[in-house]
């Protein structure tokens, strides 16, 4: 309650805001200790000053200061250090894919032979398939819409984790998700190529790192910095198709699906690396 000079006179202040708002959040911690206090308006300073009675005055200020480091612990927030978008890197990403297309137009066997494949990954034990098959593509549209897509992903990616390691997470999270996904068809044949894996991992590493900030802070606040650019990548989705699948032009879904479940857990497993770089106040390398 708001009380006059007078009335405040035979009270111990414990506290001075600027605002009214101010004022009446920390008089909630003292009505928390089941105490009465009362809250002056100085006419010459213009700021609220918050009294408790005298017998109480050193309990409610030790009250007050445990309030207030707890409300600055708890408003720190997992802001991923701001990287270089790693354009250079994209661009050599797309170099690379078109080049690789190129290799394929002139001998068709290479996608035969370093697509994703249940029987070769598990039956012949040719490890690499799950990770070569990222950069193979089934036609010119194919290839065109993951370099729009991934491109987008990609660079958000590197721009939250760096682009060094936002590269190497974004192809581990496409080759676990293939290497899962052949083991979830065996020993059913199967086979697939395209990079659209990797940009489900991208998304997913995005996603995970928007999980552990929102977890961390006790706040789903955290995620919304992600919904536009989500928005927009889910939007490019479906102008585009999801891409990617089988030699034969049919979607992998649930490659895309683990690719992006694989995204979300080593998103979740590298944001305390980021926090760590951030508290310790080292500069930001990109790797």
């Amino acid at each position: 309650m708001l009380e006059t000079r007078e009335e405040s006179d035979a009270m111990v202040p414990v506290g001075e805001f600027d605002s009214l708002a101010g004022a009446n959040e920390h008089a909630l911690v003292v009505l928390s200790m089941n105490l009465a206090c009362w809250i002056h308006l100085d006419p010459e300073t213009r700021r609220f000053r918050l009294f408790v009675e005298p017998p109480y005055a050193v309990a409610v200020t030790e009250e007050l200061e445990e309030y207030r480091r707890e409300q600055a612990e708890f408003r720190i927030r997992l802001d991923p250090p701001v990287f270089r978008s790693g354009i250079e890197l994209a661009l050599l990403w797309c170099a690379v894919l078109l080049t690789i297309y190129l290799f394929q137009q002139r001998d068709p066997l290479i996608a035969e032979r370093f697509c994703n494949s249940s029987e070769a990954l598990l039956g012949a034990g040719e490890w690499w398939r799950p990770f070569t098959a990222l950069f193979l593509h089934g036609d010119g549209p194919h290839l065109l819409g993951n370099l729009a897509i991934g491109g987008v992903f990609c660079v958000l990616v590197a721009h939250s984790f760096g682009p060094w390691r936002g590269w190497w997470l974004i192809l581990v999270s496409g080759t676990l998700g293939n290497a899962l996904t052949a083991w979830w068809h065996a020993p059913e044949p199967f086979r697939s190529l395209g990079a659209s894996t990797a940009t489900f991992g991208a998304l997913g590493l995005l996603v995970g790192l928007g999980l552990r900030n929102a977890w961390r802070s006790r706040s789903y606040r955290e995620m919304r910095p992600l919904m536009v650019p989500l928005a927009v990548g889910f939007v490019m989705l479906g102008w585009f198709g999801a891409g990617g699948g089988d030699p034969n032009g049919n979607t992998d879904v649930l490659g895309h699906a683990l690719g992006c479940l694989a995204g979300v857990v080593l998103g979740v497993v590298a944001a305390p690396r980021l926090l760590r770089e951030k508290t310790a106040g080292r500069p930001h390398a990109p790797a």
